[in-house]
């Protein structure tokens, strides 16, 4: 007995996608031992370049706090409950991309100055600091749709980004 397919929900769809993006920290990382490890670890570079990686990481941080879940509210009108969900998470998902970009760019600074600095160990804190900036701050999981359906519904009427709406 076969089960009826079920077609992903948004949730489900964006969470896919945002795996499939973090995914690309670690691999560029492994490829990038290939190039810059080529003695082991090497020795730590001039300190300059991990407290510039530090400092984007900082800005990206205090970027996505400050206005990453910063939307115009959804306005009154007598759209079915399941196009204001769509909406939602239409808006919600274009912020996913723009905290993930951020906190993205963190590890491409980091690649960059590894180049300049010849240490692989500049890609290695832009990938430790990047990844769990990214899984804070973009992840779609519940903490992040909250706090974007506050931002959503100040205007008093319902998101639905945190749940079905009733039909």
């Amino acid at each position: 007995m076969s089960t009826p397919f079920t077609a992903p929900t948004a949730q489900q769809r964006l969470t896919t996608v945002c795996a499939t993006m973090a995914a690309a920290i670690p691999m560029m990382t492994l490829v990038l031992w290939f190039v810059l490890g080529t003695h082991g670890l090497g020795e730590l570079p001039a300190s300059w370049p991990l407290l510039v990686v530090l400092a984007a990481a900082v800005s990206a941080y205090s970027f996505c706090e400050l206005i990453g879940f910063r939307t115009p509210p959804l306005e009154y009108s007598s759209r079915p409950a399941a196009e204001v969900q769509t909406e939602s998470w239409r808006r919600f998902t274009a912020s996913t991309f723009t905290r993930f970009a951020v906190c993205e760019s963190v590890f491409l600074i980091s690649v960059a100055l590894a180049f300049v600095a010849d240490s692989f160990w500049v890609v290695l804190l832009g990938a430790v600091i990047a990844l769990p900036l990214f899984f804070w701050e973009a992840w779609p999981g519940e903490r992040n749709q909250r706090r974007f359906a506050a931002a959503l519904e100040s205007g008093g009427i319902p998101s639905y980004l945190t749940g079905r709406p009733q039909d």
